[in-house]
């Protein structure tokens, strides 16, 4: 053996044992001894490549190379050096002299086809793969690669096809099940995407492209926690990917987390300024954080930059919720006029247009505007409506779009509140009807067990529905029924895990309001209650489809749906006045007790001074609250509200500072202008909980509800804590509740029977301080009454297993 051989494979044997360092000291005494031997060279390189120093073993592969021209194997590490300081270019030249001498090796094919797509030259890269395949059929990994050049080429049956072709033969290949899950989310199928991309994970659990695939597909799915989790950890691995950054923005836009949003979204725009999407995305997040004239802009921005029938929807549906409905309904006519020029279709606008309601009309008369009007003659009118909505292919709204329209149950509150909702109900059946739904068989024969009980609500957290819904759950016998939760995608709290701790099954819905449906109808359930189908549009949109057999409302707001899908509403009996049948589309069923499961509110252990100091109230004049949002505050009310302040000449008003209005916007501006002497006495303040909002109502006089709309759970709190909750019940179920609360423990003294008797019974329990401990003692000594009743919930379990014992088509 001479002594180059045995200097060569010394340093050879330190080489493959990974003492690199040794390794690298006998290469360069090879080389200082033999400077022309190209395997002297070729292996220093090889060291200097495995220390990381790729500058380095380019130079050295490519003196190796030019030292033997004639070996394929050092000219495809040249190549490999020369393709890792991105040399790529000069890369190809040495794959082509290897091929050159060594044109059967597929690898080599491969490789060079990997720099091809690379340099994004895909159709010589798609030639190389096909010449690597036609030597070596049966290598998984050149199907992979084979496939993601097809994907950049827009070619995706037939990446998918080799997706699979490369799985068949080994189910491990990480870019291989990253890729077909990412075709499968472009396609729409959330679902069978999950499952590769969950396997690429467990293979490699950094994986940075299936952790992003990954992500996304939480987020459509709903499964927002997992979603955010996946994508923060892209986001650590790499700050600058964008794609991970657009959908974690997009995540927070969908839970309301707006200040989250807009630091996801500001890099994006610093990088793309004139992206009508990321403008559109901020647009949104401005709103959420309550800077509406910022978020007007950037809807403005977004149109000019080119974003299309979204941005001028968009920005319509933010006008019309700051109340200025002149410039909303200015927006929706432009782009209405503009579209009719160009001979393109309508029907978003027309339907914003119709759908648009103002939180609050500025005054009394404005309850009757040209939307309300436009809503009713169109939908009472068959022959104006058909044509409209003779929506086919092309001329349908995408229901991701639907989704995004405010709630409808607004309508109630104006005028012909029911005849309104029934018109809003009308339209939008004959908007949905069409899309492919699957079919719900209402033959079918029950076989017996368990009737599947599914209950629909996006409001599943700690807010008045969500506690009412936790209060149905909880009461439901497990004997008779199996209890499945649906969760149109929203965020959650603690109200929205105990709802998911009673339930059987937990179903939370992807962002595909069309997905959904077919989620639910696969359920196979028995009955599907919507406990607030009008509370927002997703779950108008689900609930407009016949998804289940027998299809309910009830519980969360009381007000017709105006929907023919939905069979029954559900009441407690004293809710509805004698001929209340008239207000509801649906058959309306009148159950005893409460219909309502609650809690009794956590005990305030504070004093009433130390109150007082928290809320900064003063101790000498007396204090009012109105604890509910702003939009159930309708015009009829501002005198009432205005004649008490008069009256009781010291006294301050407190309402809940809102998520979207403010001072200015359309509430405020109206009873400023209307009842300026007494607009100064009236203070917005910040309750950030449930626990706030409980100290709050002890800490003032007396608690003012709206006559117009109660709420779910507001006289639950108030008369648990022992506070008068005045309360002026109307004829329908929606202004009854509180009164309800009053007739169970028989304390009246805070009911009033017309609206003089409202503005007396709250100035007597203010001022009078005797009289209020009075009336506060014997609530509080009565309310036990008001908690923890079953009677309705029997009562609704019966009914619904009556329902079940004959066909469904009887039923309904």
């Amino acid at each position: 053996m001479s002594d180059f051989d045995a200097t060569y494979r010394s340093a050879l044997g330190l080489y493959e044992a990974g003492r690199f360092a040794e390794a690298e000291e006998a290469c360069r005494m090879l080389i200082r001894a033999y400077p022309q031997a190209a395997d002297a060279m070729h292996l220093a390189g090889l060291v200097a490549a495995k220390q990381g120093n790729q500058v380095l073993a380019a130079e050295r592969m490519g003196r190796a190379a030019i030292a033997d021209a004639n070996s394929a194997e050092i000219q495809h590490d040249h190549a490999q050096a020369l393709k890792a300081i991105g040399k790529l270019r000069d890369a190809v030249g040495a794959f082509k002299r290897a091929i050159r001498l060594c044109p059967d090796a597929p690898a080599l094919y491969c490789n060079i086809a990997n720099t091809y797509r690379q340099l994004d030259e895909l159709k010589d890269a798609r030639e190389n793969y096909e010449h690597a395949l036609e030597l070596a059929p049966d290598i998984a990994e050149i199907h992979a690669n084979y496939a993601t050049c097809l994907y950049a080429m827009g070619d995706i049956n037939g990446a998918e096809t080799s997706c699979m072709t490369a799985l068949r033969m080994r189910d491990d290949i990480v870019n291989a099940l990253v890729l077909i899950g990412q075709i499968r989310l472009d396609q729409g199928r959330t679902v069978s995407a999950s499952e590769p991309l969950r396997r690429a994970l467990t293979l490699e659990p950094g994986h940075q492209r299936a952790l992003t695939a990954y992500g996304d597909a939480l987020f459509r799915l709903g499964q927002f926690a997992g979603a955010q989790h996946c994508l923060r950890q892209v986001l650590a691995l790499d700050p600058d990917d964008a794609k991970a950054r657009r959908t974690l923005a997009l995540l927070n836009l969908r839970v309301g987390q707006g200040m989250e949003a807009i630091g996801a979204l500001e890099p994006l725009l610093a990088a793309n300024p004139h992206d009508p999407q990321l403008l559109l995305m901020m647009g949104e997040a401005l709103s959420l954080v309550g800077r509406h004239s910022e978020a007007v802009e950037r809807f403005g921005a977004a149109i000019g930059a080119g974003g299309g029938d979204d941005a001028v929807f968009r920005l319509a549906v933010e006008l019309a919720e700051e109340g200025d409905t002149g410039s909303a309904q200015s927006v929706l006519q432009n782009g209405i006029d503009r579209k009719i020029a160009a001979g393109e279709n309508t029907a978003l606008f027309r339907t914003a247009r119709r759908l648009l309601f103002a939180p609050v009309p500025t005054n009394l008369a404005a309850q009757n505007d040209e939307v309300i009007r436009d809503l009713l003659d169109d939908t009472l009118d068959e022959d104006a409506l058909e044509p409209d909505l003779s929506f086919v292919g092309s001329d349908r709204i995408d229901p991701m779009i639907l989704t995004r329209f405010p709630p409808v149950w607004r309508a109630a509150l104006r005028p012909e509140g029911d005849k309104q909702l029934r018109a809003v109900g009308h339209y939008w059946e004959r908007l949905v009807s069409g899309y492919d739904v699957p079919e719900v068989n209402l033959s079918r024969d029950r076989k017996g067990g368990k009737i599947r009980l599914g209950v629909v609500s996006a409001n599943m957290c700690d807010n008045g529905i969500g506690r009412w819904v936790l209060g149905l759950v909880d009461a439901i016998d497990r004997d008779r029924f199996d209890v499945t939760v649906i969760r149109p995608p929203t965020g959650e709290d603690d109200i929205t895990m105990r709802i998911d701790e009673h339930a059987d099954l937990v179903v939370p819905l992807p962002l595909d309001p069309l997905h959904s449906a077919r989620v639910i109808s696969g359920l196979d359930l028995d009955v599907l209650h919507y406990a607030d189908p009008q509370a927002d549009a997703y779950t108008m949109l689900l609930a407009s489809w016949r998804l289940a057999p027998l299809q309910i409302s009830g519980g969360g707001i009381a007000a017709t749906s105006g929907l023919s899908n939905i069979d029954y509403h559900l009441i407690a009996e004293d809710w509805e006045t004698a001929g209340g049948e008239k207000r509801f589309s649906e058959k309306l069923v009148r159950l005893p007790g409460l219909f309502v499961n609650a809690t009794p509110p956590e005990s305030v252990d504070m004093t009433t001074t130390e109150l007082q100091r928290l809320w900064r109230l003063a101790q000498d004049r007396n204090t009012y609250l109105c604890p509910q949002p702003l939009d159930v505050l309708t015009a009829d009310f501002d005198p009432l509200i205005a004649e008490i302040l008069r009256l009781d000449e010291t006294a301050e008003l407190l309402l809940i500072a809102p998520e979207r209005d403010s001072w200015d916007a359309a509430w405020g501006r109206r009873f400023a202008v209307n009842y300026a002497d007494v607009a100064g006495r009236m203070r917005f303040v910040n309750v950030r909980s449930r626990a706030d909002l409980l100290s709050l109502l002890c800490a003032v006089d007396v608690v003012l509800e709206s006559p117009a709309w109660n709420d779910a759970m507001l006289a639950f709190d108030c008369l648990g804590l022992g506070v008068p909750l005045v309360t002026l019940p109307g004829s329908a179920a929606r202004s009854r509740r509180s009164h309800t609360c009053y007739r169970q423990i028989s304390v009246f003294d805070c009911v009033a029977y017309h609206s003089a008797d409202y503005v007396d019974t709250a100035l007597t329990l203010a001022t009078d301080k005797r009289r209020r401990s009075v009336v506060s003692h014997a609530i509080k000594s009565r309310s036990h009454i008001l908690f923890g009743q079953k009677s309705s919930f029997d009562a609704y379990m019966q009914f619904l297993e009556e329902c079940m014992a004959v066909p469904v088509e009887n039923v309904m």
